[in-house]
Parts: C-alpha cells; sequence; structure tokens
C-alpha cells in the first residue's frame, strides 16, 4: 500500500518533468520534442515485460 500510494504521488510529478523537459528539447539533434517523451514510456515498457519472465528464468536446484 505504501508503494501504491508513493508511485502514484511520484508517477504525475515525473510525468510533468518528462512534458516540460520535451518542450524545451524542440530542436534537439537526438530525441527531439515528443520523441523524447515515447522513448521514456518505451524504456518503461520493456522493462515491465521483462520483469513479466522473471518466474520463468528462475533455476531449479534439486
Amino acid at each position: 500500500m505504501t508503494a501504491m500510494s508513493l508511485f502514484k504521488t511520484v508517477g504525475p510529478a515525473g510525468a510533468g518533468i518528462l512534458f516540460s523537459w520535451s518542450k524545451r528539447r524542440l530542436n534537439a539533434a537526438f530525441l527531439p520534442g515528443s520523441h523524447l517523451v515515447f522513448f521514456g514510456l518505451n524504456v518503461i515498457v520493456v522493462v515491465g515485460v521483462a520483469l513479466t519472465f522473471k518466474p520463468f528464468l528462475t533455476t531449479v536446484r534439486r
């Protein structure tokens, strides 16, 4: 419950920081503007998908 409350607090603030940072990078050569936001969200999704395979990657000792 504590972690859920923490993420509900930190999530909107983190998203606001990411969006404001992307608005300052509109003319950047690497990941300009909204590309930065989508790249960040894709990284979060890839980490989440990788963590779903964790139970299948454990080795069984006999």
